[in-house]
């Protein structure tokens, strides 16, 4: 019997309890909401247990994932950001090809403030032979570069200490070795989720049963409809806010299923 699971996270930045400040997650429509780069520890914990053996997976048990916002500093409030079930899990050059797909079109060209496009999509394969080479910057999304050089698209595909083993010229990025594709692009990973909510003006609160289902999954951290993962200790002895542990809370089975 199919078992239920949730991967329940925050969405880093967003304080807003009632709108998606970025491009990821993005809605693409009614029913289909895509997940691409940023989150790089978050997206690796898809790509290390999905895409092994593949570059496309679909899924064979009901998975969902659920995103909450950051806390604001002023009035903290908690709520649910998205929810979506999980349908596929793709590297980029896969993930690509939905383009052809008039269902998928709103991720071809997104809008940004200053103008330009801004499609959380932001890259496609450079292939040869058939097999991938590397990647091309397609949009304007995550097109800063860092202190170590590194353009921000790069690292949604790499970790940056491999950076050795590829070429970036302008909006390209070549590996130096395509054998080792799997091996360096450690971040070459994006999902897609059925759309089952999405804020879009009001998020949705945290109801005492969601309250009742975290408190178990974490026994004696005191889980409320704000602190959802519970409170701490400084170490002045005063009580604090716990934050999420790791990338993820993972809930399964029983508990997943209330």
């Amino acid at each position: 019997m199919p078992q239920n699971e949730i991967f329940l996270y925050v969405i880093k930045g967003n304080n807003d309890p009632d709108n998606i400040r970025d491009q990821i997650p993005f809605r693409v429509s009614d029913n289909h909401i895509f997940f691409g780069p940023g989150e790089p520890a978050f997206r690796k914990v898809f790509k290390d247990r999905f895409l092994s053996r593949s570059d496309d997976y679909k899924p064979e048990n009901d998975i969902y994932v659920v995103g909450v916002n950051d806390l604001p500093k002023k009035n903290p409030t908690r709520k649910i950001l998205w929810a979506g079930k999980l349908t596929r899990v793709m590297t980029f050059f896969k993930v690509h090809e939905l383009l052809e797909n008039p269902e998928f079109e709103s991720l071809i060209h997104v809008e940004g403030k200053k103008g330009g496009n801004v499609s959380p999509l932001h890259v496609e394969p450079i292939g040869l032979l058939g097999k991938i080479q590397g990647y091309r910057h397609r949009s304007d999304y995550h097109d800063k570069t860092g202190k170590d050089k590194i353009p921000d698209w790069v690292k949604d595909l790499i970790e940056p200490r491999e950076k050795h083993a590829v070429t970036i010229e302008g909006k390209d990025m070549l590996l130096l070795d395509m054998s080792r594709r799997t091996e360096i692009l450690k971040r070459d990973v994006c999902f897609l989720c059925e759309n089952i909510f999405f804020a879009q003006g009001k998020g949705m609160p945290i109801d005492s049963e969601m309250v009742s289902v975290l408190d178990q999954h974490q026994p004696g951290a005191g889980v409320d409809d704000v602190a959802i993962f519970g409170y701490g200790q400084k170490k002045t002895g005063e009580r604090e806010m716990a934050r999420l542990k790791g990338t993820h809370l993972h809930i399964r089975w029983k508990l997943a299923d209330r």
